[in-house]
């Protein structure tokens, strides 16, 4: 079994992927419908944060993003994407950091890093949505064009504060949230 990248320079390539039922994987359906919305990615910096296997980054990178920053604390799946990174010849375009991304948020703000896009896929309904939001309100590692994506339960209401241009699509149990930072298009 694998993931299939959906669109780019890498379209159609397999991924190697854990079969371990803990591990929740983004749907192709949903991939496709996230990069449809966001249209170019060309030259963007990739914040993804609980990356789990690392496919939304490698959409991404496939579709002509110029870096992806991932963040997962499981060592299994760091030693997944590091895989698939080297696979596709993409290590040279990441950065994997093994940590929490709770610590993560503050550890990349004080680095100075501003990402364009920030994708958060936590495990459903144990808080992280709203958590990690409330981190990169204090920690803000994204611009004025920046776009926040957030994978969630259709059971978890994310507060994006009233931020005006936020859309969210449902797909089942899984809903997509786009948060446009003020002064994006």
């Amino acid at each position: 079994m694998g993931l299939k990248i959906t669109g780019g320079n890498f379209r159609g390539k397999k991924l190697d992927i854990l079969s371990i039922k803990a591990f929740r994987y983004t749907s192709s359906k949903v991939r496709e419908s996230i990069f449809n919305m966001l249209k170019d990615v060309s030259g963007y910096k990739i914040l993804e944060l609980f990356a789990g296997s690392g496919i939304f980054s490698l959409e991404a990178l496939s579709r002509g993003a110029h870096w992806a920053t991932l963040v997962e604390k499981d060592e299994r799946m760091v030693s997944l994407i590091k895989k698939n990174f080297e696979n596709l010849s993409l290590k040279e375009k990441c950065e994997v950091l093994r940590m929490d991304a709770y610590k993560a948020i503050p550890f990349l703000y004080k680095k100075g890093v501003k990402y364009d896009i920030i994708f958060l896929d936590p495990p459903y309904e144990m808080g992280y949505v709203n958590g990690t939001l409330m981190r990169l309100k204090q920690n803000p590692l994204y611009t004025e064009d920046s776009i926040i994506i957030l994978e969630h339960s259709k059971r978890e209401i994310p507060n994006t504060g009233g931020q005006e241009g936020t859309i969210t699509k449902r797909y089942g149990d899984t809903c997509v949230t786009m948060i446009f930072v003020k002064g994006a298009n």
